[in-house]
């Protein structure tokens, strides 16, 4: 098998995306339809989310380039109601190619994941993890289940929102895998555009700015590697209140740090460009 020495950048670049948490600041309520979670009408939901990452790594000079695609099918079904919603989150379809100099092209797939996702939100989206399934390869290096019952869903409000309005959230996730130990902070400034019809259906527009900083800690083929990176993001989710689903979402952050490693004299530098996107298949 080849070297995976660079795929754990993946713990810190991917999981971004829907990590706002704690308590949202109070604003002034307006009518229902509340924006909370609840299990949608027909129980089951699939989505296709799409990430990439497009990394520089300078190496004492030495400069050198990663990329990484990811793709995958996720069917969904819930159970339970208000505070206690159970998810559990299937891969019918998965893909990941990563490629570098050092290491030539890896690539995984749905194979390496054997089991579902299984978790529980609330109605604003706070998640736990129930029980996750085992993941070998290369897709062991990129699928994260405690990150995933973390931020999967982008957070909520748990209230009826105005147009116009913003608030905040914060998140500390922490997260301890056989891969390794992820630490962060993601602060979301949300803002309530206002209704938007897409496809003949009438949704919310909710766009968002981020700060984040992640630190991961690992071993690997005998050596410690240590990632420090910090950064910044925006983007937006699409709500369907009738259903209580997010239609789409999507985010792109710039992230820059460094990555040491045991055997190298020096940290390494990280910059990073990340872009995550998530849509409900609406079956077509």
């Amino acid at each position: 098998m080849r070297s995976r020495a660079l795929l754990p950048t993946l713990l810190v670049a991917l999981p971004l995306a829907g990590c706002a948490g704690g308590t949202a600041a109070p604003g002034q309520m307006s009518g229902p339809p509340a924006l909370a979670y609840a299990p949608p009408p027909a129980g089951t939901a699939t989505y296709v989310q799409g990430d990439t990452v497009q990394m520089e790594m300078d190496m004492g000079g030495q400069m050198m380039d990663v990329t990484v695609a990811m793709s995958s099918l996720l069917d969904l079904a819930y159970a339970g109601t208000g505070d206690a919603i159970e998810v559990t989150a299937t891969y019918r379809d998965f893909e990941i190619t990563a490629s570098n100099p050092m290491a030539g092209t890896q690539s995984g797939d749905e194979s390496e994941i054997d089991g579902p996702i299984v978790f529980t939100i609330d109605r604003r989206g706070e998640g736990t993890l129930v029980s996750a399934p085992t993941i070998d390869g290369v897709s062991a290096q990129a699928v994260s289940p405690a990150s995933m019952a973390a931020g999967f869903f982008p957070r909520l409000p748990g209230r009826a929102v105005s147009a116009g309005e913003m608030w905040t959230d914060t998140v500390n996730i922490s997260t301890d895998e056989e891969t390794g130990t992820n630490e962060g902070t993601t602060i979301y400034e949300f803002t309530a555009v206002g209704d938007t019809v897409v496809n003949g259906a009438t949704l919310l527009k909710v766009t968002f700015n981020s700060t984040d900083e992640r630190m991961t800690e690992m071993s690997q083929m005998g050596a410690e590697i240590t990632q420090d990176v910090s950064g910044e993001g925006e983007g937006f989710y699409l709500w369907d209140a009738g259903r209580s689903l997010v239609v789409e979402q999507y985010m792109e952050a710039r992230l820059r740090g460094t990555m040491e490693v045991s055997m190298a004299p020096v940290p390494f530098g990280l910059d990073m460009v990340v872009v995550q996107h998530l849509r409900l298949d609406e079956g077509s």
